[in-house]
Order: C-alpha cells, then structure tokens, then sequence
C-alpha cells in the first residue's frame, strides 16, 4: 500500500548539496535540473533512522526490521522516494510553459545567509565568512503558508503504526539543524490514492505458446546501475537486473521453487537489456561499429554502404540509434553523498542516469512464464540498482504489449551485404571451460566463414562483471564482445534469414542477442508495438498559476521599460544632465504613491525639466493603464526606476567615465 510523508517546514531549511555554486555560494542546496529544491531519499531515510533510535533506541529490532541491517541479503520494509514539494508537478508544468531557467526556478525558493566563525576575543575569525543558500520557510506563491514537501513512502501494513510514529518524532532535517535551520513537522498519510495504471494484460494467453512482452518504463527517480567503475552507473538497464528485480517482486509473494528456477534461472525465458528511447518510444540500438561521422559536416554515416572520398570519419565509440540515424545517450548528473555512519566513509559521488527518461526492451518464453511476469509489471512496482529502498532506481512501466513471438523473415539476394549487429554483449566459451574473443569464435558463433568478411568488420571488446546479492559474492570477470560490434559479409545465394538471433551464453540476461539486416537498413521495417497513454493532467494550483503571470508581466514590462530607455538614449544624452536624472531618481524612490510623485515633478521649477519628467510618466502611463495590475504603484515605480537607471549609465558612457 502507498503512503505519503509530509513534510512541513517550520523554519528555513537547507539541505547541502555538497558542494558551492560559482565560487559565490560556499553551501549549496540539492535541486533538480529544473531548479526546484528536494530532500533525497537517502537524507531523509537517515534522518528517520536518528528519530527511530530516539524513540527505541540502539540496536532494536523493530528499527532493523523497518530500515534494514547493512550486509544483509534483504533490505528493510521501508521503500521510500525523494521529498518533492507538494505542488511539483504543477511547478514543473508552469515551468515549461513559461520558459523559465533553473536559475530563476530556484531564486523562487530560496534566499542566502552569511556567517563567520568567532575567536575567543569575540572577533571574526580571519578569512573565515561564508555564505549559505537555503530554502525559504513559506511558499513563494502564498507568503501565509508554509513549504510542504511529500515523499512517497512503501511499508508492509505491520511496521506502518511504528513507522507513523518515527516519522512525528523527526524535528529537525538538513544542514545547521542545531543551529536554528531544518526544524519541520512530519507526518505519514496513510493510503493515499495512487494514478491508476492503463496496464492490459490479455486474457487468452497459452501456456505452451511462446511470447514476447514489449515494454518501456519511465524513471521516477534517478538510477545508478554500477558499470567498471563502483561510482559510475551502466548507460542502459541490463537484463540481469530486470531479472533481479521482476525476482525480488516475485518472492515477496511465492517460494522460490521449480517454476521460479524455470523462469528466473533455467534460461526458458530471456529478458533483453532495457535501452534508452525517445518519447515517440522508437527503437533504438547500440550504435554499430560500422556507423561513422564526418568530420566536415557531423553527418553519420553508414561505412558498409558509403563509398568514402577524402572525408575524414570519426569513430562513433558510444550511445544508441535509431532508424533515422537519430544518436541519443542517457543524461546524467553526479550525486553527492556523505556517509556519517561508517568512520572510513566521508563524501562521496556517484555518477547516475537523470531521472525522466524512458528505457524499452522485451521479455519472451512460454506463455505460462510470460503471464506471471505481465502480472508483476502490471502492478508497477519495479526498480532496479543500488539504493531500492531510498532514492534511486524507482520507475513506473509506462505501457506493454503481450504478442506471440514471432522474427520477421529477411530476403537476401546473392551479392547483398549481410550485417550482424552485436545488439547487446555476446559471452562465447571456448573448449576449456574459458571464454573466447576471437574473431574465429565470433565466426563460427555467427555460422559464418572468416574469409568472407568485409573490410568495415570491426568488433570491441569489454570485461563483464556484477555482484550476486545472495551470496554477498562478486562475480568473475569475463572477457566478451561488446554490443555495437558489427560483422559484414556478402550474401552468396538468395536465401532467408530471422531478423534476430541468439549467441553464447547467459541469454536470459540479455546476453548474445544478434540483429541481421540488409547493410544501410538498420532498423527500417521496426514497427513500434508501444504506444503512450494521454497523459493525465496535474491538479491545478491556481495560486501558482498566477505567481507565473505575475513573473511573465513583470518579465514583459523590464523588457519594455529597457527598450523605451534604448529608443530615447538620444534625448536622454541631449536633454537630460546627470544631476536631473539623480534628482527625479530621488523623487521615485521617496515616493509613496503615484499622487505623491506627480506633486514632486509639479515642485520643479525648470519648465523645460518639468516637461521632460512630465512626459516620462506620461509614456509610463499609457502604457500600462489597461492591465490593473500595471496600476500598482509599485510597478510603475519599478519600470521609472529601471529607466533612469540606464539613462545614469547612457550619460557616463556618453562622457567616458566608468558606471559605477
């Protein structure tokens, strides 16, 4: 069952980011990448477990229960997500709409504080000032009320009485939290209402038919799939950890018995890796070894079919195509950690796959298998990675489609060129219980003769890893051919090919799984089985919804009020002197309303100066009289003050001084 931490901010909070901003800003916040402030999963987890220890104390049983024990082969009961301000989704919508940058999204949030440290004199210490962004306590939007940030939260229903009572007794969150900052009021919602999932599974399935279940998923939080380096994530999700994850789902409710080994470990059923796609959720592959771009142009060429001149190609060493040479890699962004607990621990960076993007891949087998796993993926709760419970790796499967499995059949006439395309890393083992990489394996894999290959060929290479959580055991290194490898040969005779096949070992885990075509038709008869649902619309914050007018007008009328002051720069240099423009300058800024500085301007005694000021109102005036909100004093303060103050800076320019 879902729930939902709220989380209330009773005073300003700031949750570090670990690292600056600019060399201006020595403590910086956590943000997305649209600007907008969060508490991470992993942060606020740990701040619960403090709270937990406070109310049980070291050592309990119902603490390990809940947020797990670190070495064990399960994790705990709690699974919890990012703490996201309670209006996010509306924000981010506005935020597209209105075009706004991240760094105007964030000065929405937050403000800034200095500080210093003290010596015992009671003086400030020596190079010791430092300066601090944090998030403000109320809303932007409604100055009344308090910023609410919610967190999405999964328990079993035994632990969830417990846990409402650790999250009311957590206070204090973030950075200087002893200090006056992070001081919140928490509480966990019980069974909030969740999106209902458009998920159909059909219901004539066969259990002794085979079955291929295309799908894509959605990551609702950023993932961090270890590669060869521990703090550097996979570019794709691989298939042994679809695997991992659809088991994990799968035990919560079953034994691990005869039809769990058939359809998690026999290799009846084979999961591919889950690669990167777009929004139109088009296939996309390892880019083949055989693709190039030109130098001149960046235009990406296919080396089997382009006759090359003096151009000069580069190597296209990663990231995934499609049809229409359209090249996509995964964004990513690092991920600042600081481990307290461990005393060898400190911060820490990981390097992990954006959040918001979409991944699409296939399981096939027996339909007996496939409907057990349709039911899993219906119900959503799936994630992959490091860190389940806390922060990374949640997704939300976006739509699947159930078809019989079926590999379209391809026509090749003599002297076609014949591409085998490496769509993921292949395993081949070799005579003494060994793996081998060699390009006779490769051919004697693939059914092919070495003497038939063509010169663009290339393979690449990499050494497969991964960590049995079971055991707590990492596993041996293995030498493989890497996705993207391509072969190419001539067609010797007419004859038919599957537009698919199978090499090597592990194939289950999406291992050796090879991708025939005609050379310069990669991916041209894919047709895409997924489709998105409309999406569904956010719930209308209309107090948002009118901070954002209020931001386009005033972002409309600075504009405006410079390119009234650039049009009449002439008759500011001619007409106006510096002192008068100090003057009026003055005038506006001890003004309390426009009655009071129409009497001011009356008080000058220069016909000449009377008129110019006069008429500077007057343009003002005109306008912005038709939007109410333009006969706000205030603003009409601002436009005047934003015009003076450039025509000041037009006067110095004008004489050669410096603006200051």
């Amino acid at each position: 069952m879902m729930h939902e931490i709220r989380i209330k901010l009773q005073s300003d909070l700031c949750v570090s980011a670990g690292d600056g901003y600019a060399g201006v800003i020595d403590t910086d916040i956590v943000l997305d990448k649209y600007g907008i402030p969060f508490i991470p999963a992993r942060r606020l987890k740990g701040c619960l477990r403090d709270a937990a220890i406070y109310i049980y104390g070291e050592n309990n049983s119902v603490i390990n229960k809940i947020f797990g024990v670190k070495g064990d082969k399960k994790s705990g009961a709690l699974h919890l997500e990012n703490a996201a301000i309670e209006e996010y989704d509306s924000f981010i919508e506005m935020c597209i709409k209105n075009n706004m940058t991240a760094n105007r999204v964030t000065e929405l949030f937050t403000d800034t504080s200095a500080s210093t440290a003290v010596v015992d004199t009671g003086e400030a210490k020596h190079d010791s000032l430092r300066f601090m962004r944090y998030v403000s306590k109320n809303k932007t939007w409604d100055h009344e009320q308090p910023l609410v940030f919610c967190a999405k939260v999964k328990i079993d229903d035994k632990y969830a009485g417990d846990f409402e009572k650790i999250c009311k007794a957590l206070r204090h969150i973030g950075y200087k939290r002893n200090r006056g900052f992070g001081c919140v009021k928490c509480t966990l919602v019980r069974n909030v209402s969740e999106i209902e999932k458009n998920l159909a599974v059909p219901e004539n399935i066969a259990d002794d038919k085979s079955y291929e279940i295309a799908y894509a998923i959605k990551l609702d939080e950023a993932l961090m799939l270890p590669s060869k380096s521990s703090d550097e994530s996979c570019d794709y999700i691989s298939g042994q950890a679809v695997i991992g994850s659809l088991a994990g789902e799968y035990l919560k409710n079953h034994d691990a018995d005869e039809f769990f080994d058939n359809m998690f470990l026999s290799g009846d059923v084979k999961f591919s890796n889950l690669y990167i796609t777009n929004d139109k959720l088009q296939k996309y592959v390892p880019v083949p070894q055989i693709y190039g771009k030109i130098k001149q142009n960046n235009s990406i060429i296919d080396l089997s079919v382009y006759e090359r001149k003096d151009e000069i190609v580069k190597p296209l060493k990663s990231g995934y195509i499609n049809a229409e040479l359209d090249m996509k890699k995964p964004l990513t962004e690092r991920v600042y950690h600081n481990n307290l607990r461990d005393a060898d621990g400190g911060l820490y960076v990981q390097n992990c796959i954006r959040k918001g993007q979409m991944f699409m891949g296939t399981i096939s087998g027996k339909g007996t298998y496939i409907k057990t796993l349709a039911e899993i993926l219906k119900e959503g709760n799936i994630s992959f990675g490091r860190s389940k419970s806390a922060q990374y790796s949640s997704c939300t499967i976006k739509t699947l489609n159930i078809e019989e499995e079926s590999h379209k059949k391809i026509n090749f006439k003599k002297g076609e060129k014949i591409v085998y395309l490496f769509e993921s890393d292949a395993i081949l083992s070799d005579n003494f219980g060994g793996n081998d990489v060699s390009i006779e394996a490769v051919c004697s894999a693939l059914g092919v003769d070495k003497t038939d290959l063509e010169l663009e060929s290339g393979l690449k290479y990499r050494t497969i890893s991964g960590f049995l959580s079971v055991m707590r055991l990492q596993r041996a290194h293995t030498r493989a051919i890497a996705a993207g490898s391509a072969i190419v040969v001539k067609c010797k005779k007419d004859m038919d090919m599957n537009s698919i096949m199978y090499i090597g070992g592990r194939q289950n885990e999406g291992f050796g799984k090879i991708r025939i075509y005609k050379a310069g038709e990669l991916l041209s008869d894919e047709i895409c089985k997924l489709s998105l649902s409309e999406s569904i619309h956010t719930k209308n914050h209309d107090e948002i919804k009118t901070m954002f007018d209020t931001i386009e007008k005033d972002e409309k009328m600075r504009n405006d009020a410079i390119s009234y002051a650039v049009e009449n720069k002439d008759n500011f240099i001619n007409k106006w002197g510096s002192s008068f423009i100090g003057r009026v300058t003055l005038m506006l800024k001890q003004s309390n309303s426009e009655l009071d500085f129409n009497s001011r301007i009356k008080s000058i005694k220069s016909d000449k100066n009377r008129k110019l000021a006069e008429k500077l109102v007057k343009d003002s005036d005109n306008k912005w009289e038709k939007d109410p909100q333009y006969k706000d004093w205030s603003k009409k303060q601002e436009r005047l003050l934003i015009i003076l103050t450039l025509a000041k800076y037009f006067l110095k320019e004008e004489k050669g001084e410096d603006a200051k």
